[in-house]
């Protein structure tokens, strides 16, 4: 398993981008929590070499008075047809301020002991929706224009909440969240597929309250900044909550799919300001 396939698994939690600022009723109803889920081999094409995938997610959104942070930990272990095992880590971190003007980033891949991608660095912008710059630790001295309208991650979640409500069916734009900056940003489209679902369909029956709310099925690609590019980086779909709250990924690539399932969820207490 490749560096850009974990990369994409940690950080693509909530991808849409919409070239609107965030709604305070979105920023109201995001509520802080601590996701548990398990990772599953979906499908596989019968030229895929992987027989099988398990592994575990905890995906953390905590808020303070000064912005949001999360906090992500994956480890997998990948079988291929001979039965030879890869283990793979991923722990990333990110904060975003509340009014969009500072996003920090970090992240480090390790596939079979061996570290593949680390990442570390700062956006300063003069506000939400305006034009900023990425300045890198690491990958040192590497900095990167990003353009007006560019989409954080917790920026992404509010906007599926968003679009979900006015009943918006597809989206495109920019989105960013410090992985990959030979590629970055990247272009991002989506679509909303179908009206939102009642609380009692589908996934995360019985996890608690939480997970009492109507949610919305949403499929994502991403595609790198590189025109020469014209196919996706990556394609998702994700079962996302009007609270914020994500039931069920399904990470697609080229001969084999992913899921991630809710298996437990903690809700956190939201700063009083």
């Amino acid at each position: 398993m490749n560096s850009d396939v974990l990369t994409f698994l940690i950080f693509c939690f909530a991808s849409i981008c919409v070239p609107s600022l965030v709604a305070n009723a979105s920023e109201q109803t995001h509520v802080p929590h601590i996701g548990f889920y398990e990772l599953k081999l979906y499908k596989r094409a019968p030229s895929s070499t992987i027989s099988n995938i398990q592994g575990r997610l905890v995906a953390e959104w905590s808020h303070s008075c000064h912005g949001w942070s999360s906090k992500q930990k994956m480890v997998l272990i990948m079988k291929d047809l001979s039965g030879k095992k890869i283990n793979s880590q991923v722990n990333a971190n990110s904060f975003e301020s509340l009014d969009g003007k500072i996003y920090k980033f970090f992240s480090k891949s390790i596939v079979g002991g061996k570290v593949i991608e680390v990442v570390r660095g700062k956006v300063k912008r003069a506000a939400r929706g305006m034009p900023g710059i990425a300045t890198y630790e690491l990958p040192l001295n590497k900095t990167i224009k990003l353009p007006g309208k560019t989409m954080f991650p917790y920026e992404h979640t509010l906007s599926i909440i968003d679009s979900g409500k006015i009943g918006t069916r597809q989206k495109s734009g920019y989105y960013f969240d410090g992985s990959q900056p030979n590629i970055s940003p990247k272009k991002s489209t989506l679509i909303i597929l179908g009206k939102a679902r009642a609380p009692s369909e589908g996934l995360g029956i019985g996890l608690g309250k939480i997970t009492e709310r109507k949610w919305w099925r949403v499929r994502l690609a991403l595609f790198s900044k590189n025109k020469n590019k014209i196919s996706p980086e990556f394609e998702m779909t994700q079962d996302i909550q009007d609270n914020g709250v994500v039931r069920k990924f399904i990470f697609d690539y080229r001969n084999f799919s992913m899921t991630a399932t809710l298996i437990k969820i903690q809700e956190l207490e939201q700063a009083s300001c």
